[in-house]
């Protein structure tokens, strides 16, 4: 298993099988990290600034990647069915094939049409561009949670088991429940079903371990504050709903793609 992040540097040196090239502040590599967490692989965090290492398993220059006994991979989806296929530990896709599909369909539906939006939205600095792009996430969003299981079959996606579909929606919907909660007035309460969800998905030790401290995250998004907003009411807006019971925030950071070190965008 991983030491804190705060070892990191200490840890760079031990060698382990797999090897997790990843930053504490990227949400895509946070999917990566919960399904490590969460199947107990014992992973050495590798850093980014690692050459050549780095590049010959992201050659893009993405992350997350994962090197494992020489197998060279990148693509937080496509990293976490690697993992959910060797490691043994808790699935992280159920063994039905239409389970399966659903899980693979609605994890693309998380990259598609909530990502994108979520990101849009919080640098759009006109309102019509606001309303629309808010619009597009509240339907994305809308239609995940129609598509999850209903709550007397359990907390998560599928109800009663944690699966990928989960681990890929919630580094972002933490971000959604503080930073765009703070800058953008996004309101979690009409999501009844998702705020239930995440009361789960926060009580699992794979979440607490990996993420970020809400007061941190909407600090460090202070920059998308309006002109008009009064220093540290950004900071109480996204309290309340983005509280969770992480450690706090442990590593560096490159603001590219408003800070989200997204998949298309950390680049070299």
């Amino acid at each position: 298993m991983s030491s804190p992040y705060s070892e990191v540097e200490t840890e760079v040196g031990r060698s382990v099988p797999v090897k997790f090239y990843a930053s504490s502040r990227c949400p895509y590599a946070q999917r990566v990290w919960i399904g490590l967490e969460e199947k107990a692989v014992d992973y050495q965090w590798e850093l980014r600034q690692r050459f050549p290492d780095f590049v010959a398993c992201s050659p893009r220059g993405q992350l997350p990647a994962l090197d494992h006994c020489g197998e060279q991979i990148y693509d937080s989806i496509v990293v976490l069915e690697y993992v959910h296929e060797v490691f043994a530990g808790p699935p992280l896709l159920p063994s039905s094939p239409y389970s399966r599909a659903k899980v693979r369909l609605w994890s693309k539906h998380v990259d598609l049409h909530i990502v994108p939006n979520y990101e849009r939205l919080l640098a759009a600095r006109d309102p019509e561009t606001r309303n629309m792009t808010r619009e597009d996430l509240l339907h994305g969003l809308a239609q995940f949670e129609a598509a999850m299981a209903p709550l007397a079959k359990g907390p998560f996606f599928l109800g009663g088991d944690f699966c990928m579909a989960d681990l890929v929606l919630a580094p972002w919907w933490q971000r959604m429940c503080t930073v765009l909660r703070a800058y953008r007035k996004f309101d979690p309460s009409a999501f009844s079903r998702l705020q239930v969800w995440f009361e789960a998905v926060e009580a699992r030790p794979c979440f607490a371990k990996t993420a970020m401290d809400p007061e941190k995250l909407i600090e460090e998004f202070s920059f998308c504050a309006d002109p008009d907003v009064e220093e540290g009411v950004r900071f109480r807006r996204g309290l309340r709903h983005g509280r969770t019971r992480a450690s706090t925030d442990r590593g560096s950071h490159a603001r590219s793609s408003l800070g989200t070190m997204s998949e298309t965008s950390s680049q070299l």
